[in-house]
């Protein structure tokens, strides 16, 4: 019984790793497969036209349902000509901006990236179409006017908390931590299970094998004796016969 129950025990737990290591593969290629789409730096990870950021400030810190902070990574999706007709008033747009400045321990620094913020108005001039954006964070000052072509994404939803495990997942500690150790974990005990079911099966035959060889031997010599005991019956039948015929 104690023996069935290890035996359920290491097929579930085979089982799940499985699960989790095709699992890491796939996210694995697709991680990849999104960043060898990327051709210049202000283009946006994505599959399929749908992309994730991490958020590097807390300008969308508000009370919106659809507000978010550094601690969160959001998801968007990528924009087209068409796409872009259907912005309105209050919906989350990201596009690259050449200097924006961001807070950090040492102090405010200038460098370059995404800003995904909220549209407040929209300006039609010269048949042009421009958007004005700004944070949802208290005394968040408008942004300066963009053409509407500069919109790259739209935002459509958020996962909680994930934007700091993001970020470590991503620096060269992080990633070999969370996905080159596991995925090298897996690997072992995967190699360990095989070279297990290879000596199993091995030992099976070799059982086989030999109850094969040993059981015909056992049934030989029975034979044989039974043989012998026939034929000295016979000879002793024929000794006896010839005796009777001399007297």
């Amino acid at each position: 019984m104690k023996k069935e129950s290890t035996k359920k025990v290491t097929k579930v737990l085979k089982i799940t790793l499985n699960v989790f290591f095709y699992a890491v593969v796939v996210l694995l290629m697709l991680f990849s497969f999104a960043n060898m789409k990327l051709k210049q730096k202000d283009d946006i990870a994505n599959l399929f036209g749908r992309g994730f950021l991490t958020v590097l400030t807390d300008s969308m810190a508000g009370d919106n349902e659809d507000s978010f902070t550094p601690q969160d990574v959001i998801f968007v999706n990528l924009l087209n000509e068409k796409s872009r007709a259907n912005i309105k008033v209050g919906d989350i747009v990201t596009y690259f901006k050449m200097d924006i400045e961001i807070e950090t321990e040492s102090g405010t620094i200038e460098t370059q990236g995404f800003i995904t913020h909220r549209v407040v108005e929209i300006v039609p001039m010269d048949n042009e179409t421009f958007l004005v954006t700004q944070g949802d964070k208290d005394g968040a000052p408008l942004d300066d006017p963009i053409n509407v072509k500069e919109a790259l994404a739209v935002y459509t939803g958020k996962w909680t908390g994930a934007g700091d495990a993001l970020k470590y997942v991503q620096t060269p500690v992080g990633f070999a931590l969370f996905v080159i150790l596991p995925v090298a974990l897996i690997l072992i005990v995967e190699a360990v299970f095989l070279v297990r079911n290879i000596i199993i099966v091995n030992n099976d035959k070799i059982k086989t094998k030999y109850q094969g060889s040993t059981e015909p031997s056992t049934f030989d010599v029975e034979a044989e004796k039974e043989r012998i005991r026939q034929q000295i019956l016979a000879e002793m039948k024929q000794q006896e016969e010839a005796n009777k015929d001399k007297s």
